[in-house]
């Protein structure tokens, strides 16, 4: 996943006079009463919002299709574009991040349905995607196990497929997902590990898994070039992929600065603004 932009909070500022403050008035007022949350209440709303998550969710699944965007992963000593990660852009409430969307799925057992949608969508633009480039989809444990993707990638050049294993498979167990990565193998796609660095993915299981790539985690991306705990990360985390064989990939590159001290570190991808936001597959570079 890419960084998002960093955000500047003010902080509320503090009284200047020198005069205390006027004591706080501890009288409940009936505005106080009528809007204070009962756990009664919180269960009725967040049972609401389920329910509207599950219709829009259901929706989905049943258009069969999701906006996805694609942004470019780079080779970080020449900065050519190498593939691009698949992102879903849900339509509706735009005030309903993708992650919302995936979570509530999650949540009301509809994250495989929802998935394969989304690795569906994103598989058909192969075609609109440079020939010597590939096209990386999230997966959670539950969809790489089942055999709705084993099908979609026999419709598919699966050599020009990253399948990023997502933390919350790492939650479950890399022996189970280890089981389910020795299948999609056959079909010729690579692994991903996504998020390694932050805190939600076991090192030693990378073993287990054999990724094809590691990604390092934008929190170690970010603000590399002047914190030596990040930079000492990233260097270990580039040992270890070169100790499996695997491509090192950083994620959420947004400076020239960071980007420098990637490339002195050895990394050999990355992702990030600074390269390119996402785009709908019809505004990429030609074939």
């Amino acid at each position: 996943m890419v960084g998002d932009p960093h955000e500047d909070l003010e902080s509320a500022a503090a009284p200047t006079s020198a005069e205390p403050p006027p004591e706080p008035d501890t009288a409940e007022s009936p505005t106080d009463a009528s809007t204070e949350i009962t756990p009664e209440g919180a269960l009725e709303t967040d049972l609401a919002r389920l329910a509207e998550a599950r219709q829009r969710l259901e929706q989905l699944t049943e258009d069969g299709t999701v906006p996805v965007v694609f942004q470019p992963i780079v080779d970080l000593a020449t900065t050519k574009v190498i593939g691009y990660e698949a992102l879903a852009r849900f339509s509706g409430d735009a005030t309903i991040s993708p992650l919302t969307w995936f979570a509530d799925a999650a949540e009301l057992g509809l994250l495989r349905e929802v998935e394969i949608v989304t690795i569906r969508a994103a598989l058909a633009e192969l075609g609109q995607v440079p020939a010597e480039a590939f096209i990386a989809v999230n997966v959670s444990l539950a969809t790489a196990a089942c055999e709705e993707l084993r099908d979609i990638l026999a419709t598919v050049d699966a050599t020009r497929v990253v399948l990023e294993i997502t933390e919350d498979a790492a939650a479950e167990g890399y022996e189970e997902i280890s089981q389910a990565v020795g299948v999609l193998r056959a079909t010729g796609v690579r692994i991903a590990v996504d998020d390694t660095g932050s805190g939600d993915v076991s090192l030693s299981s990378l073993f287990d898994v054999q990724a094809d790539i590691i990604k390092i985690d934008n929190e170690v991306t970010r603000g590399i070039e002047s914190d030596p705990m990040k930079e000492a990360m990233a260097s270990a985390l580039k040992s270890l992929a070169d100790r499996l064989g695997a491509m090192s990939l950083a994620e959420g590159i947004e400076t020239e600065e960071e980007l420098e001290r990637l490339r002195a570190l050895g990394i050999q991808a990355g992702q990030g603004y600074f390269f390119g936001r996402p785009e709908p597959a019809g505004e990429l570079p030609g074939p």
